[in-house]
């Protein structure tokens, strides 16, 4: 992909966003994809570029303000360790954020997916920021890293997501 900085032409090899249980992987030490996503991140090239939308850090803004504290002697690492990993993914990935010209992308993924699946429309509502994840990606030209099914759904209605699969 090229990209555009600073009148600077350069390449970037491949854009990844990574949704959500992704990053719940990275955080959560007793996750059994924890290593095997860390190893894939760590084999990418240095012209990569990885990132996460918007909606993924409200998501994990919400399941911070919701941890369950545990009782046993562990100093609630778990909990530390998810609330570095949003510092990080603040600091240091790029952050998507919504645009207008996902709204199309957005309306067009969920009203086919309304039409295939068959479902009513407040259970439709619980994939809406599944919904604005994939129009994210496809309008950002980005691999979309999920392990959630409802993105091979997407994957099949042909408007342009590619998706990855790391555990």
């Amino acid at each position: 992909m090229l990209r555009y900085s600073f009148f600077v032409l350069y390449w970037v090899d491949t854009s990844y966003l990574l949704d959500t249980n992704i990053i719940s992987y990275l955080t959560d030490s007793k996750s059994p994809h924890r290593n095997s996503v860390k190893e894939k991140l760590f084999s990418l090239s240095e012209e990569d570029k990885v990132a996460v939308s918007i909606v993924t850090l409200y998501e994990l803004a919400y399941g911070l303000a919701t941890f369950e504290k545990t009782k046993k002697d562990d100093d609630n690492r778990d909990e530390k360790l998810f609330e570095s990993g949003i510092e990080f993914i603040k600091e240091y990935l790029d952050i998507f954020p919504l645009s207008v010209e996902e709204i199309d992308i957005f309306g067009k993924i969920k009203a086919k997916y309304k039409q295939e699946i068959g479902i009513n429309t407040k259970a439709l509502k619980k994939n809406d920021l599944d919904f604005l994840i994939a129009s994210t990606a496809i309008s950002q030209g980005a691999i979309l890293v999920s392990n959630d099914s409802i993105f091979g759904d997407i994957l099949d209605y042909g408007f342009g997501l590619e998706l990855e699969k790391w555990v």
